[in-house]
């Protein structure tokens, strides 16, 4: 359900003009990133998280025919492009997949541990990509983008956060992992929303709160078409 709010995230910097020219996703920001790169704008995917009871994309084969009835077959049929991280096993590296079939590609990217069985991809075992990427800013730049801009809703991020302990701090910083500080490090900009706990319900409501959370954190960090008008005013 965190994944939800990288659509107001997506909405928010819609509506400043700001839209990607590449675009790579972990776990629930892989589904809603193929989303993206297939032309579905910020009101589309919205659509499309209302129109399943999110917690049953926990199954693999659910997923899997979510992703063939809303999105393209394969990577080269998306209008951007687009790369899912998962985690290789045994290894727990960073694997990031840009071709063939994409439902399979999200499904294994979306393994989660202990409740999602590996993924058979191409003769690879591959599970939740948060093991190994969280935050996929690496993929972005080894696809060419200038400027990175990372959409954090990770929950242990946003625990420790809380706790005073923020990933750009020379000292409290070194707590996260390793693969955390490095996907920071490659970003631009850093978008966190604060992810209501009202939000974890799987309810209509809780997908509208979760936007929400998503775009005010990007109005927190960038000032908004409004504020700039009146500052030139």
């Amino acid at each position: 359900m965190r994944g939800l709010a990288h659509i107001g995230v997506i909405k928010a910097l819609d509506e400043m003009g700001i839209r990607p020219h590449f675009i790579a996703g972990t776990s629930a920001g892989s589904l809603v990133g193929a989303g993206l790169a297939a032309g579905l704008d910020w009101r589309d995917l919205i659509e499309m998280a209302r129109s399943i009871f999110w917690p049953s994309l926990l199954h693999g084969g659910s997923l899997e025919r979510f992703c063939l009835r809303h999105l393209p077959e394969t990577f080269c049929r998306l209008q951007l492009p687009f790369a899912a991280v998962a985690t290789l096993l045994p290894t727990k590296e960073a694997y990031t997949m840009n071709e063939g079939r994409l439902a399979c590609a999200i499904s294994a990217s979306c393994a989660i541990r202990f409740l999602r069985k590996p993924v058979m991809r191409e003769g690879k075992r591959l599970k939740d990509g948060g093991m190994a990427c969280v935050l996929p800013t690496e993929a972005c730049r080894e696809m060419g983008a200038e400027v990175v801009i990372a959409s954090d809703v990770w929950e242990f991020s946003s625990m420790m956060r809380s706790a005073g302990y923020h990933p750009h701090c020379p000292r409290k910083g070194r707590f996260y992992p390793s693969h955390f500080r490095q996907s920071v490090a490659e970003a631009d900009l850093l978008i966190q929303p604060d992810i209501p706990l009202s939000g974890y319900l799987p309810t209509s409501g809780a997908v509208r709160r979760m936007m929400e959370a998503g775009e005010k954190a990007v109005l927190d960090r960038l000032p908004s078409q409004q504020d700039g008008q009146r500052c030139s005013n």
